[in-house]
C-alpha cells in the first residue's frame, strides 16, 4: 500500500480525485482509501503532519509514502508550478543552538531529515514522464507562512534551503523515526515575500491539478 498524504483540503481533494479514493475511514482527520492506496489531509502545519503520519503509519504500515504539497520559493529561479523533490528538509523555526546545537537541528542531533533515495528517483521520473519542470533541493519547514522577502533570503542562506513550506520536515522526522520510505515533494506556488498570501491562492488549485497528476504517474511505476 502507498500513502499520500497532503495538508490543505484542496491538494487532498485533487489527489482524491486523481486516484479515484472514495472509500471514507474514521479517523482524526479526512482520510480515504483504495486498493492499494491511502490518502490522507493532515492539516497545516508541523504537528497536525507528524501526528497525521504517526497515526497512518502504526494503524496501516503502508510500504511507502509520499507527503506532497505546495511551497513558496526561496530560490529566485524556482517559478509558479515548479517541482521541487526535496532531498532533505529541516526545522527553520527549531533553535537550540544556546545548547551548542546548529539552527535547526533537533535535540536527535539530526538537522536535515532525508527523503527517502529510492522514492524520490521515483518521483523524479514521474515527474519528467508528465514534462513537468523540477529540480532536487532543500526545504524549510516552519509553523509560520513566510510572506517577508528578508527572511526569506536569511533562511535561503541559513539552511542552504530553496523553498519553504509548514509541514515537510516534521513528516519526514516522523518516517524517520518509523525507519519508514518517504519521499517529499512541492509544487511552488509564491516566492514567500509579500505577495505570497496572493500568489498562494492564485495557484494552489492549479499547483494541486500537478500533484494529482504526479500521484498517478507515480503509482504506474
Amino acid at each position: 500500500m502507498t500513502a499520500f498524504f497532503a495538508a490543505e483540503p484542496e491538494e487532498a481533494s485533487a489527489l482524491r480525485e486523481a486516484l479515484e479514493v472514495q472509500e471514507v475511514l474514521e479517523a482524526p482527520f479526512p482520510l480515504h482509501r483504495a486498493p492499494r492506496v491511502l490518502v490522507a489531509e493532515t492539516g497545516v502545519g508541523k504537528v497536525a503532519a507528524a501526528s497525521a503520519v504517526a497515526y497512518v503509519l502504526a494503524r496501516f504500515a503502508p510500504q511507502e509514502s509520499y507527503f506532497l504539497g505546495v511551497a513558496g520559493a526561496l530560490d529566485p529561479s524556482l517559478r509558479a508550478l515548479d517541482l521541487l523533490l526535496a532531498e532533505r528538509a529541516v526545522q527553520w523555526d527549531v533553535d537550540l543552538t544556546p545548547f551548542g546545537r546548529e539552527p535547526g537541528e533537533t535535540a536527535f542531533g539530526v538537522r536535515f531529515f532525508p527523503s527517502d533515495p529510492a522514492l524520490l528517483g521515483k518521483a523524479e521520473r514521474a515527474a519528467e514522464s508528465l514534462g513537468f519542470p523540477l529540480r532536487r533541493g532543500v526545504v524549510a519547514t516552519g509553523d509560520r507562512f513566510l510572506a517577508d522577502r528578508e527572511e526569506a533570503r536569511r533562511l535561503a542562506g541559513l539552511h542552504g534551503a530553496q523553498a519553504v513550506e509548514m509541514e515537510g520536515a516534521a513528516a519526514l522526522m516522523v518516517a524517520w523515526r518509523f525507519r519508514h520510505p518517504m519521499a517529499l515533494v512541492r509544487v511552488v506556488t509564491d516566492g514567500a515575500g509579500e505577495e505570497a498570501a496572493r500568489d498562494f491562492q492564485a495557484f494552489l488549485q492549479g499547483a494541486s491539478r500537478r500533484l494529482g497528476l504526479l500521484a498517478q504517474a507515480l503509482l504506474a511505476y
